[in-house]
């Protein structure tokens, strides 16, 4: 496959020679591909996405002029190829499969580029993830190739020590625990592979008390979304697929925990202990704000105190602002029994303003179009952990 070759010049040549011949493939490609036409192409639309891969693998691997390790480029392409090859097998595959065989696929690649074991292990389990998620959102090969070299290059980047025997228990935790959220149905597969992703880096990176603390976001907003779902289903305000999350959800809450906790793993300061707290405190008062104030009667826009309807993005209401207290002292009391924090004070104060950062947000960029809810969730869980670091700077 033209991609695998692509990665061995990548891996074995200069970058310039490796760059050169991933452009002279993809032109000569696009030129033989111009001349053919569908009724002698039985596979046109696939041949067409495989094009579209090739040059997004042409672009990316200029990422060697800027420092970009070649078998973090390498290992992406063939995951690529792996993807197409895939897609080919007529049987049904389910979420573990993907992670398998992609991360079979890149330890195999990666055992030839001298890196622990461990690591190797580690890198592997993180792209065989990240591209499995790609199955479940996008058809496109291309992505498998954004994505799993994004992941290889933020871990090589936040190069972490662990053992074998600890990244199989991460895994395994999170992968099981997200896996009965799937069966319970409070997510979907993309939603238990980008759980499964997240809680795995978590563990690596801190210890399972962080895990624990987003494990009381997951579970309580889950509560709090099937919250008088039938009522809120009856208004046209209830989560769809019966509240299901997918990888939307899942990344827009804990992406800014999981930036926090990286570096705290990787820093070793503390402050950004505190901020992952109060980012997880922010999705936890936001999630049981929203939903638990939906069901109330009367909501007013935050903007202009403007009684609005149930479900208005920026509407706040009592019910919701009393859920927003509660949600955010739960998870800051969770910290505490922890030993995460010894002051719940700031911390709070920090996740209950996120909370209305996010209102605030909901009611002009949102309603304006210029934000989705998922970029809404992710700048209020990230504005919770940097006031926090803005009290800790002061």
């Amino acid at each position: 496959m033209l991609l695998t070759l692509i990665a061995i010049v990548l891996s074995l040549f200069p970058p310039k020679i490796a760059d050169g011949f991933a452009v002279f493939l993809t032109l000569s490609s696009a030129i033989v591909y111009g001349n053919l036409t569908y009724e002698n192409l039985k596979e046109s639309k696939t041949f067409e996405n495989y094009l579209k891969s090739m040059i997004i693998a042409s672009i990316i691997s200029f990422g060697n002029f800027f420092g970009v390790k070649s078998y973090v480029i390498a290992a992406s392409l063939i995951l690529c190829d792996v993807h197409f090859v895939l897609k080919n097998l007529k049987f049904k595959k389910n979420a573990l499969f993907y992670i398998l065989v992609y991360t079979l696929t890149g330890a195999i690649y990666f055992s030839f580029q001298h890196l622990s074991t461990p690591y190797l292990l580690f890198l592997s389990l993180m792209g065989g993830i990240s591209a499995s998620l790609v199955e479940y959102v996008s058809a496109e090969g291309g992505a498998v190739i954004v994505v799993s070299a994004t992941t290889y290059l933020i871990f090589t980047m936040y190069a972490i020590h662990t053992t074998i025997v600890y990244l199989a228990e991460a895994f395994t935790i999170s992968f099981l625990l997200a896996l009965i959220s799937m069966k319970a149905g409070v997510a979907d597969e993309s939603g238990l592979l980008s759980a499964t992703l997240i809680g795995t880096v978590i563990i690596i990176f801190t210890d399972i008390r962080f895990f624990l603390v987003l494990l009381t976001f997951y579970i309580l907003g889950s509560v709090a979304t099937k919250y008088k779902y039938r009522d809120k289903y009856e208004r046209g305000v209830a989560e769809p697929a019966g509240g299901a999350r997918g990888y939307v959800n899942v990344f827009s809450n804990s992406l800014a925990p999981l930036f926090f906790a990286i570096n705290y793993g990787f820093y070793g300061m503390n402050v950004f202990k505190l901020a992952f707290v109060a980012a997880v405190a922010t999705a936890l008062g936001d999630t049981m704000a929203s939903e638990i104030g939906k069901t109330s009667e009367r909501v007013y826009l935050i903007t202009n105190l403007k009684r609005v309807e149930p479900g208005t993005n920026g509407g706040i209401s009592l019910r919701g602002e009393l859920a927003a207290v509660l949600g955010c002292l739960l998870v800051c009391f969770v910290a505490l029994a922890l030993k995460m924090i010894n002051n719940v004070v700031p911390v709070f104060l920090a996740s209950f303003v996120g909370v209305h950062i996010d209102s605030l947000l909901g009611a002009t960029l949102e309603e304006r179009g210029l934000l989705t809810n998922a970029g809404v969730n992710f700048l209020a869980t990230l504005s919770g952990g940097l006031l926090l670091l803005l009290f800790n700077v002061y």
